[in-house]
């Protein structure tokens, strides 16, 4: 619809014959003027004096709801005003035009004619006649509703950012924090266990100390592990898995469990490789042998079927055992932690490892992993019927098989050379930990420091063979620390090794990247720290 003027408008008069000569030129321009404004995306009106309006673009309709009959020798606000509008912002705007100035692109939130809110940009200049009364206003209508949904997004993601970095952190100050009271725990029952004079009771006891710390690290790692998995933050590193040598690594893992149970666990089938996480199928399949395990009944077998899918490029992984099964309504509930499923009854005689040291974490973090591979786990399950659970892949078109999991170390103490070691750690049941240790190594000679700045002045006047440092500090940081001696030529090669509560695998690689030799979570591992000092050479007279 063109800028023409409506039929009540009265007729222009030329006074002058220069005025006639223009006309043409006033006409070709208001022509274009129309085209321009029947193309352009925002809304452009014309109102008289009065503000009422005469015209129109197809934008507005589109903008609106309204077309020009409805909208003619109406006032603009009153269209587009509605429950949401702030009246002061439309006051003001008035009282702008009214004194002859003009409003640049003023934010304010209109009603579509179906009552649908909008934010606009409001734009609106008064027209001066050659009588110096305003006769014309052109008001023009921007569409912000794609901008403030933008910028809606923008802010929603910046909260979740923020919720996810908070959330992080907590997780992250409660493993710390909880790791420090299992160090001590779990290291003092292992200096206890390695004591041969023990009696069979006392062994008893400690075993069950250890499992129940086990059991609670365990549920926090799992913890830590489920949360960044619901926030997306696990590394995912895609490649072809030999889904045979993985499914044989989880049964060999758990193949002393099921010794116990006198359980046969049966490989059957073969499948194309899929493409996902090794390290997540292993943690989905391992879940899911040991859950087998847990229920099946003494004596019985635990089939792993390998298929490919008949119609679609996937891969299938079905783990069946027999039992008393679960009701449909219950099949969910295996996939939430903390959700026990009444159903499913240990039968006599199984450990009852699996299921208290879980507490249905294994299995809700199995789920959440296959569905970030593009996957799926679900469970077929039926009372007095055997449970079968499936994992869902997609198909790879190469086989790339993977290591053979290393042999655990045995539970004795190793040799170890005449070493003069610094450990900084300002907690001092750890330290204590640490010198109960080598109370059975008289030829390690060991020096504890609870501060940085103790520690490190003896680390870089005693030149020890080994420092044991631990990262968080009350005076400063391990990671300081470590820059500090890597950046001297005489402990630039010194064997540093980490000892922290943080587990946080983003917080272990920048110990690594910083300059730590090795990074052990708490709690230590005994014979692993043991293992380490046992490659260590000690440094000669002259320091090297």
């Amino acid at each position: 619809m063109g800028l023409t003027p409506h039929p009540t408008q009265e007729p222009v008069m030329l006074d002058t014959p220069r005025q006639a000569m223009a006309l043409p030129d006033a006409q070709a321009s208001a022509r274009e003027l129309a085209v321009l404004a029947d193309r352009i995306a925002d809304a452009v009106i014309v109102c008289d004096a009065q503000r009422n309006i005469l015209w129109a673009n197809p934008a507005f309709t589109r903008l609106t709801g309204y077309t020009l009959e409805d909208a003619h020798g109406r006032q603009l606000d009153e269209l587009i005003s509605g429950p949401q509008t702030d009246a002061e912002a439309i006051t003001r705007l008035c009282q702008t035009l009214a004194r002859g100035e003009g409003v640049e692109q003023q934010p304010m939130c209109a009603h579509h004619r179906n009552g649908e809110a909008l934010w606009v940009a409001r734009t609106a200049h008064p027209l001066v006649a050659e009588s110096g009364r305003i006769d014309r206003y052109i008001e023009v209508l921007t569409d912000l509703r794609s901008q403030r949904w933008a910028e809606t997004e923008h802010n929603r993601r910046l909260e979740a950012e923020v919720a996810l970095a908070r959330r992080s952190t907590f997780l992250g100050q409660l493993s710390h924090g909880m790791r420090g009271p299992l160090n001590t725990i779990v290291g003092f029952s292992q200096l206890l266990e390695m004591e041969v004079d023990a009696s069979v009771d006392a062994r008893r006891h400690l075993a069950n100390i250890q499992q129940a710390a086990r059991q609670l690290l365990h549920l926090l790692d799992k913890a830590v592990t489920l949360a960044n998995a619901e926030d997306r933050v696990l590394a995912m590193h895609a490649q072809r898995v030999n889904l045979h040598t993985v499914v044989k690594e989880a049964c060999h893992q758990h193949e002393g469990l099921a010794r116990q149970a006198r359980i046969t666990q049966v490989i059957e089938g073969e499948c194309g490789p899929a493409w996902a996480d090794p390290i997540h199928v292993k943690t989905i399949l391992q879940a899911l042998v040991r859950f087998a395990i847990g229920h099946c009944p003494r004596e019985g077998t635990v089939w792993i079927s390998l298929k490919q899918h008949p119609e679609q490029p996937r891969v299938l992984v079905q783990v069946s055992h027999p039992g008393d099964g679960l009701p449909p309504v219950d099949n969910g509930r295996l996939f939430q932690p903390f959700s026990p499923v009444p159903a499913l009854q240990r039968h006599q005689g199984q450990s009852t490892l699996v299921d208290d040291a879980d507490q249905g974490m294994g299995l809700a973090i199995a789920h959440r992993l296959a569905e970030l591979m593009s996957g799926s786990l679900t469970v077929t399950s039926a009372l007095g019927k055997e449970c079968t659970f499936t994992l869902n892949l997609p198909l790879a078109d190469k086989l790339q098989a993977k290591d053979e999991p290393s042999a655990s170390l045995p539970m004795q103490r190793p040799r170890l050379p005449a070493l003069r070691i610094i450990h900084v750690e300002d907690n001092a049941l750890n330290r204590n930990l640490v010198e109960s240790l080598f109370h059975a190594h008289p030829e390690v000679q060991l020096s504890s420091f609870p501060t940085s700045r103790q520690g490190l002045q003896a680390i870089q006047t005693e030149l020890p063979d080994v420092a044991l440092i631990d990262i968080n500090l009350p005076d400063g940081s391990g990671l300081e620390m470590c820059r500090t001696l890597r950046a001297h030529a005489s402990t630039k090669r010194m064997p540093l090794i980490a000892l922290s509560a943080d587990a946080l695998p983003d917080h272990i690689a920048q110990a690594l990247q910083t300059g730590f030799n090795h990074y052990l979570v708490k709690p230590i591992q005994i014979q692993r720290l043991l293992a380490i000092l046992s490659t260590v050479k000690p440094r000669g007279p002259d320091g090297h």
